[in-house]
């Protein structure tokens, strides 16, 4: 166990670093009157960077944090569970082959197998190579991240305890990953899916963990919890900093750009829906703590962008993108972005 966590610090070290810089810097922020810490007039004049603004950022952004980041630490904890002692291809084989049964069960399926999104796409290429159709994997792809008891849950609290933005969000992400699976199984059903080099290999590890799993034959030997927990907290940094980063970025919309301005920007519903699209694709949120984020934009935003963001984030975003060219062909994640965008600005611009 402690080779595996000095093997973690050594891959990590930055991060980590990091996250105690920040949290050494906020808590400046909190408390700079006990250390006399004076804004210098300059950057006071250039960025109207007041004690008020950061006590306000640091109150919003805190906010968020405590509410959120409980949940991204029991969604690792369950995903590292499951990759560790469930196998995947055993459930699979309860799939019917009509696909009129098997895209909508796959797109139930994350109630039960509640993977985020960070290690859905390694599930999915592995799941190809062992023969399961590939209309049904990607189903699989597009709603577990939001289809789960995980996602529910911090949904359900994050937006005060009311089922109505719940039973949106799984009612569109359903609907959207319903019909790319199926669209794939149309226009796809003859065409290789895999990238060349990975066509008849087997996946070595999932998640965003690939580039560190050098001690994939240890696993037997430590045990495999050790190995759930060292995939866990590894996952846990690797998560929140995105997290960190989403939190930082709404506290300063909403303190120097302010909720009036907000408004007023994303007055036409579907700028709104393409500016919280774009924020979602860009900040890479971990689908079980980003309603968190968005929920800190209800005084600002109507529904539908705020769907836009629960939906198109999971869904697609710059990682998953970057995932998917990994193990797939650019032509399927072209198609699978291309679509889910469309998808989801149409339906929610339908709602407004």
């Amino acid at each position: 166990m402690e080779v595996l966590m000095l093997r973690f610090i050594r891959a990590n070290y930055v991060e980590i670093t990091g996250i105690m810089a920040f949290a050494f810097f906020m808590y400046l922020i909190s408390f700079g009157d006990l250390f006399l810490i004076d804004i210098p007039e300059w950057i006071r004049n250039h960025f109207s960077l007041t004690h008020e603004h950061l006590q306000n950022m640091s109150s919003i952004f805190f906010g968020v944090f405590i509410e959120g980041i409980p949940f991204i630490l029991v969604g690792v904890l369950v995903s590292s569970l499951i990759h560790v002692f469930v196998k995947e291809e055993m459930i699979w084989r309860f799939i019917p082959n009509s696909p009129l049964l098997s895209i909508p069960m796959a797109a139930c399926l994350g109630l039960i197998l509640p993977i985020c999104e960070c290690g859905i796409v390694p599930v999915a290429r592995r799941l190809i190579q062992k023969g399961v159709p590939h209309y049904v994997v990607f189903t699989f792809l597009l709603a577990a991240p939001i289809i789960n008891p995980i996602t529910i849950t911090s949904t359900y609290i994050a937006f005060g305890d009311s089922w109505e933005m719940v039973g949106l969000r799984l009612f569109f992400a359903g609907i959207i990953a319903i019909m790319m699976g199926s669209c794939l199984g149309l226009f796809f059903s003859n065409r290789s899916i895999l990238k060349e080099e990975d066509v008849g290999k087997n996946q070595q590890h999932d998640c965003s963990c690939e580039n560190h799993c050098d001690h994939s034959h240890s696993h037997l030997k430590q045990g495999r919890i050790s190995h759930a927990l060292y995939h866990s907290i590894f996952e846990f940094i690797d998560m929140s900093k995105y997290f960190i980063l989403g939190g930082l970025i709404a506290a300063a919309f909403q303190t120097w750009i302010g909720i009036t301005a907000i408004k007023e920007i994303a007055s036409d519903g579907w700028i709104g829906i393409l500016l919280m699209m774009g924020l979602a694709f860009g900040l890479s949120i971990c689908s079980s703590a980003d309603a968190f984020i968005a929920s800190s934009f209800r005084t600002a935003l109507s529904t539908a962008p705020l769907l836009a963001f629960l939906i198109y984030g999971p869904m697609m975003d710059i990682k998953n993108v970057l995932m998917l060219s990994g193990s797939f062909r650019w032509s399927v994640v072209s198609f699978l972005f291309v679509g889910t965008t469309s998808l989801t600005f149409i339906l929610t611009w339908l709602f407004l």
